[in-house]
């Protein structure tokens, strides 16, 4: 169509040509100013990043325009709400922080041995674990270790520290309190981001720990400046007199009568600096620490492979080449963190071992070693034991792990379920609840009551009603005793969650979803088991589904069709249709490596599995550390494998365990 001798739309592109280009600036625009925005708002952070550089000039202009942007972020006010939280959460407050040099720290060592903390220590407001106590004082002698008094043992160093620090409270037992005091991207190297010795002696002072436990490393290998101002590159001579120096000051701050230091040398790394580099400090920390009695060197360099830098290794007991590595190929995953805590055990022990308060009373607990320790070293704290000194001059002793005395109730029962550290059982008889073990928690405070099941976990337990409703009992950490409302068929119970399936099939988690093992999918599934820190579930197809966890592939079921499945700490196995087992995830002691024969069940535990033959009979495979995988002779009704022990319900209807002894029976 025409009109006025032009076509009807002429100059209509150039008109939306214009239109998209103006949009296309006021997008830029707006972009640009949030970027700008967000730099003025986080201005606080950037100048910390910028700290946070290796020494040398191109710290020092990052930094320059780092403190340009914050200053002109102070002009405006825009960096109100950063220094606003990081006030409320004590960012930069720590004394770590807030002194430069190590020089500041011998100073402050002038006035330390009053007790007192020093006046360049006072105004911290760094609180690891709580509100900051009065000074202990330093105590004349090793301390007397009991079930009431365990060893006070604070775990510091950079990130690495972190993992292996929780993997040590789990390898002690109830022997250690652990203090985890892991800061990021720290280092010996540089005390003006974080000046490790002056946080180290606020800790002496105010908590006085028994162990000190020091994991520094990944971020040392970077221009230091000694004390006379010069700044010197990475090995170097006179960078490594200046590193060894400051380690020296550090366990200065740190030397007491009582009081042991642990330093955990570097693994190889995935860094290139490391394949010199890490030999090198690791040299440097022996040669000081020889000098310090009450120190000692835990060397974890040819644990983890040496000079070879590896994946997977074998574990110390032996067996097939397990992951320890965490994929940024420096941190260690949890299962490497636990050889350290398990290295680190042993070195404690071995110190403290025979050492006894002079001035106890008689009946004192004193920390020693068993004598056939050697064959336990190695599986965490299974070397140690607490001894009561009789005024005979004999010794009473129990072994320092989650439990005492063997206990198997006599009786009659329908059901068995064995945990981490404790059984749990329901009678023939009424259809209630016995459990032995642990009782701490309220664990032991099992309610009374008939019920249709009831399952063990490491933290609690649980079990279902006639009704259908589910009742737990326990630890109130993550309400993981705390079951929800409704009618369900199963309950499984991990360590600190648990999981429950619904008549339509569908899944309800509550407790700790730490990796989201409490986050199970919303789709149908016929069956649920509860690990430590995975779930798994057969869905309608007979196929497995699992969720959390997967550090160790123990998350990563095979396809196929299963009968059953059971999720354990790090491993899962399930029962095919045609009567075999497979198993998979970690394989450190031959926990998935299932033997040939057709199946009724199969069940894991922490580092072994357990199945029962179709014809009655009990096979176990993996650790058989305390005699878990061995199991007696003759025919069983079921079975379970929980952490160091395994139970089966036999025929007659009584309850007969093998491998870790547990404590006696609480009813209710």
């Amino acid at each position: 169509m025409e009109s006025d001798g032009k076509t009807i739309g002429e100059g209509a592109e150039p008109e939306a040509m214009t239109r998209h280009t103006n949009m296309g600036r006021r997008i830029s625009l707006v972009v640009l100013l949030c970027l700008v925005s967000t730099t003025l708002l986080t201005s606080g952070k950037l100048l910390e990043i910028a700290e946070r550089q290796p020494l040398g000039e191109s710290r020092d202009r990052w930094v320059s325009v780092a403190e340009a942007v914050d200053r002109a972020a102070n002009f405006l006010s825009f960096n109100r709400p950063y220094d606003l939280i990081a006030d409320w959460r004590g960012l930069g407050q720590d004394v770590g922080e807030r002194l430069d040099t190590v020089s500041e720290v011998v100073e402050a060592l002038e006035v330390e041995g009053s007790g007192q903390i020093p006046p360049a220590l006072v105004d911290s407001t760094d609180t690891v674990g709580g509100p900051e106590p009065e000074p202990t004082g330093v105590a004349a002698e090793f301390a007397v270790v009991s079930p009431d008094r365990p060893l006070r043992v604070h775990v510091a160093g950079d990130s690495q520290a972190d993992e292996v620090g929780h993997a040590l409270e789990e390898a002690s037992g109830r022997l250690f309190d652990v203090t985890v005091n892991s800061r990021n991207s720290t280092s010996l190297v540089r005390p003006d981001y974080f000046n490790w010795p002056a946080e180290l002696l606020k800790v002496s002072i105010r908590d006085d720990p028994d162990v000190v436990v020091l994991f520094l490393g990944a971020s040392e290998w970077q221009n230091m400046e000694t004390r006379d101002g010069s700044l010197v590159e990475p090995g170097a001579p006179e960078w490594l007199e200046e590193w060894s120096w400051r380690l020296s000051v550090a366990l200065d701050v740190l030397s007491a009568d009582h009081r042991l230091t642990v330093w955990v040398g570097l693994p190889p790394m995935r860094l290139a600096w490391s394949v010199d580099g890490v030999p090198a400090i690791n040299a440097a920390a022996a040669a000081v620490i020889a000098d310090y009695p009450q120190s000692v060197m835990v060397d974890i360099w040819d644990l983890f492979g040496g000079e070879s830098y590896v994946e997977k290794v074998a574990p110390p007991s032996g067996g097939s080449p397990v992951r320890v590595r965490m994929d940024d190929g420096v941190h260690l995953n949890r299962m490497g963190s636990s050889w350290v805590s398990d290295q680190v055990v042993e070195a404690v022990a071995a110190f403290w071992d025979g050492r006894c308060d002079s001035t106890a009373e008689e009946g004192a607990i004193c920390w020693r070693v068993r004598g056939d320790a050697a064959q336990d070293i190695g599986s965490r704290a299974q070397a140690l034991e607490t001894c009561a000194e009789l005024p005979d001059g004999g010794l009473v002793c129990w072994t320092n792990d989650r439990a005492a005395p063997l206990f198997t109730p006599p009786g009659e029962y329908l059901s068995v379920s064995a945990s981490w550290n404790q059984v749990c059982a329901r009678r023939a008889a009424d259809s209630t609840a016995t459990c032995w073990g642990d009782d701490l928690d309220g664990r032991g405070n099992i309610p009374g009551g008939a019920f249709e099941s009831v399952v063990a976990g490491a933290w609690h337990a649980c079990g279902i009603r006639p009704s259908g409703q589910v009742q737990c009992w326990g630890t109130p950490v993550a309400n993981m005793a705390l079951a929800p409302t409704g009618i369900y068929t199963e309950v499984t119970v991990g360590e600190r969650h648990s999981c429950a399936l619904k008549p339509d099939g569908r899944v309800d988690c509550w407790g700790d979803n730490e990796f989201n093992r409490s986050a199970a999918p919303d789709i149908e599934f016929v069956m649920v088991s509860a690990g430590r820190w995975h779930s798994c579930g057969i869905v309608p197809d007979l196929s497995a589904v699992c969720w959390g966890d997967n550090s160790h592939g123990q998350a990563d079921p095979p396809g196929g069709q299963f009968a059953s499945l059971s999720a354990g700490e790090i491993h899962s196995c399930g029962l095919r249709t045609d009567g075999s087992v497979n198993c998979w995830g970690a394989n450190s002691y031959g926990e998935t490596e299932a033997p040939d024969g057709e199946f009724a069940s199969v069940a894991t535990g922490e580092r072994h599995s357990c199945g029962l033959l179709s014809n009655g009979e009990a096979r176990c495979w993996g650790n058989n550390d305390h005699g878990r995988a061995d199991p007696p002779a003759g025919v069983f009704l079921s079975l379970d494998a929980g952490g160091n022990i395994s139970c089966g319900l036999r025929f007659d209807q009584s309850v007969e365990c093998w491998g870790r002894e547990l404590a006696g029976e609480s009813s209710g």
